[in-house]
């Protein structure tokens, strides 16, 4: 535990500067220079950033903090991508439960939500009868 609490206090004191200052950049001059470069230039020297895929650049940002910052291997991804994915799919069980459970206690009390929640369990199951045709036919 203390080494883990160690790396944490180090991630935190490394990172620290740039999470607790406020940063306002200015792009008047990124604008003004993409405004007059011509189609070769904006090709060579390709730096708009609205066509990043942020996805893949976080997560690029993110491994390289892991591997340069905090000097930490990238063997342990695989296990703890299938532990966050079990934790995931625990709270989406427990949200799911908790909402059926309180609609419950509600439904035994209210004429009106009774009629919606038939409703909506009918609908589902005339969903799910539907996919379940669907993907036995042949085409």
């Amino acid at each position: 535990m203390m080494k883990t609490i160690t790396r944490l206090h180090k991630a935190m004191m490394v990172l620290e500067y740039f999470t607790s200052h406020s940063w306002v950049w200015n792009t008047d001059n990124v604008t003004m220079l993409m405004n007059q470069m011509d189609a070769d230039d904006k090709r060579t020297f390709n730096f708009d950033v609205r066509q990043l895929n942020w996805a893949e650049y976080m997560e690029n940002y993110c491994m390289g903090t892991k591997k340069y910052v905090l000097n930490e291997a990238e063997s342990g991804l695989p296990a703890a991508r299938k532990h966050l994915n079990k934790l995931r799919n625990i709270r989406y069980t427990f949200n799911t439960v908790l909402v059926v459970f309180i609609w419950r206690v509600f439904i035994a009390r209210s004429q009106m939500a009774r009629n919606i929640w038939y409703f909506v369990v009918s609908l589902c199951f005339k969903f799910l009868s539907y996919f379940r045709a669907s993907s036995t036919m042949k085409y």
